[in-house]
């Protein structure tokens, strides 16, 4: 958990605040509040919904590992639930995270489970240069979402290159390896636009909202990240389609290589099959067979066994069935 109070007045940071030291600072216009909270509890939650007056519904959502996004309006808070997108390294498997946000006058509350970098990354920051907190709540909002929507860009890249790379794979050597990496990469892009879709709305939304601590100036702050996760949207629409197109490359790949092993054993059975008739007539148990009894017989019939085998390879090959 991250406690951080600025004093605007004096421009600097509060060191080392503890719930003490927030609770006169709430709803008092010279102070800005930011609480992150990694990992809720009953405390901390407790703490929130008596000194903030948040609606426990909100609080009870926020407990919730799984929660749609969404905005919630009230008299004097904003309450938000926004996804970002996880890479689990042990599945390489993209899946939703989940960050709950509360945004007043004064104040930022930002509730996750587990560790948010973005988030980390931010409050890291902001300990170094106060701008953004002299500017106000709104600002600090957008800083965040910023970070929030900005940690997208990497997993994209990181998708490109699986595209990439299983594109370069399959043109090396058809396998069933290509298959798993191709339908794992497609999975991902879903999951990807699934959390995505909902939150083009969410900021669309976000931008034309109207209060207090969301002022004029902030509308072309918030209607670039809408431009952001559009983009996001377009980029992921086009990997879609770039990763259907390398699907199919590989199931033509992967036929075309069937049609050549059959067509390989087709001409290695025609092949065989005078020489299984001719074997079989010199197997049967009859006499008076041509050449039977000649000292050359074996050779002959060995011979011509190569011959014909040669002849229908050298027919099949003027016909270029291979």
């Amino acid at each position: 958990m991250k406690l951080l109070v600025f004093d605007k007045k004096e421009k600097k940071i509060i060191k080392d605040p503890t719930w003490s030291d927030i609770t006169p600072c709430i709803n008092n216009l010279d102070y800005l509040i930011w609480i992150d909270i990694e990992n809720p509890n009953e405390e901390s939650m407790q703490f929130l919904l008596d000194n903030f007056n948040f609606h426990p519904l909100d609080i009870e959502d926020c407990i919730s590992i799984i929660e749609r996004p969404k905005l919630d309006e009230y008299d004097d808070y904003f309450f938000l639930v926004m996804h970002i997108p996880l890479f689990t390294k042990q599945t390489r498997r993209l899946a939703p995270f989940t960050v709950n946000i509360f945004i007043g006058r004064n104040f930022l509350v930002t509730i996750h489970h587990g560790t948010c970098k973005p988030i980390e990354n931010t409050y890291n920051n902001l300990i170094e240069k106060h701008g953004v907190l002299i500017k106000g709540s709104g600002y600090l909002l957008h800083k965040v979402l910023d970070s929030l929507i900005d940690y997208d860009f990497p997993i994209l890249n990181k998708i490109y290159r699986n595209i990439r790379n299983v594109e370069d794979s399959i043109f090396k050597k058809v396998s069933s390896k290509n298959v798993k990496d191709i339908l794992l990469i497609r999975t991902n892009i879903l999951t990807f636009r699934n959390i995505i879709f909902p939150q083009r709305k969410l900021f669309k939304t976000l931008e034309i909202k109207d209060m207090e601590f969301l002022i004029d100036e902030l509308e072309v702050y918030f209607s670039d990240l809408v431009d952001h996760i559009e983009k996001i949207w377009d980029t992921l629409e086009n990997y879609k389609e770039l990763i259907e197109g390398v699907h199919d490359a590989h199931q033509s790949l992967l036929s075309n290589k069937i049609n050549d092993i059959m067509r390989m054993l087709t001409i290695f059975s025609v092949v065989i099959l005078p020489l299984t008739l001719i074997t079989g007539i010199y197997g049967m148990n009859i006499k008076r067979l041509p050449i039977e009894g000649s000292p050359f017989a074996f050779i002959t019939i060995m011979s011509v066994m190569i011959l014909i085998s040669i002849g229908m390879i050298v027919y099949f090959k003027h016909k270029d069935w291979f």
